[in-house]
């Protein structure tokens, strides 16, 4: 069993940072495979994720950059640095000092909407215009 990451929303987990690989492009994460699949519904290489370290101050939703998140196998740069299922950020990424912080991995946006916004533009529309 693996410690993170841990499901606390549906669509929504939380892990710690495990380290920085030189294998992962800018926008990837890297979490151990085996990890995600025991205690994720995340499907590797094609779920998009929004991250959002504790005691930082928000950014609204749609601001906040957005990751794909790869599993790292065994033979991959990066796999030492997720033995639990930490989060492991590309050595690319402008983040620096989140070695050991914990982290919000929301992947609602990417099972929920999959990029089409029509509905959320309507449910937008009645709200506003009600």
């Amino acid at each position: 069993m693996y410690l993170y990451p841990k499901e606390i929303l549906a669509d929504t987990y939380v892990s710690k940072v495990g380290g920085f690989s030189s294998e992962l492009d800018e926008r990837e994460i890297g979490i151990n495979a085996l990890a995600l699949s025991m205690n994720t519904s995340i499907i590797a290489n094609e779920t998009e994720a929004r991250l959002r370290f504790f005691d930082d101050r928000p950014l609204p939703y749609f601001l906040r950059r957005s990751y794909r998140i790869v599993g790292l196998e065994e033979n991959m740069d990066g796999f030492e640095a997720s033995p639990n299922g930490e989060v492991v950020f590309s050595e690319k990424c402008e983040l620096r000092d989140v070695e050991g912080r914990d982290v919000i991995i929301n992947t609602v946006e990417s099972f929920r909407i999959d990029g089409d916004y029509s509905s959320v533009v309507r449910a937008l529309r009645r709200r506003v215009w009600l």
